[in-house]
């Protein structure tokens, strides 16, 4: 699985959902307002990592 279909992966599993499409990004929001974006070109695993981050400082899975 490549680390942007991961990243999606473990923000659904965490309780977000897309809220819309940005320009370079597509933002995800959860039930309590953090919305974290996510890039869709040149994602990497550093990438993967920093949403797992952010997903865990938020409260997530």
């Amino acid at each position: 699985m490549s680390p942007r279909k991961q990243a999606e992966h473990n923000l659904k599993n965490a309780g977000y959902c897309l809220d819309r499409h940005g320009a370079k990004h597509d933002i995800y929001k959860d039930g309590k307002g953090h919305r974290i974006p996510l890039k869709r070109h040149d994602f990497d695993d550093n990438d993967l990592a920093y949403i797992n981050k952010e997903i865990a400082q938020n409260g997530g899975a």
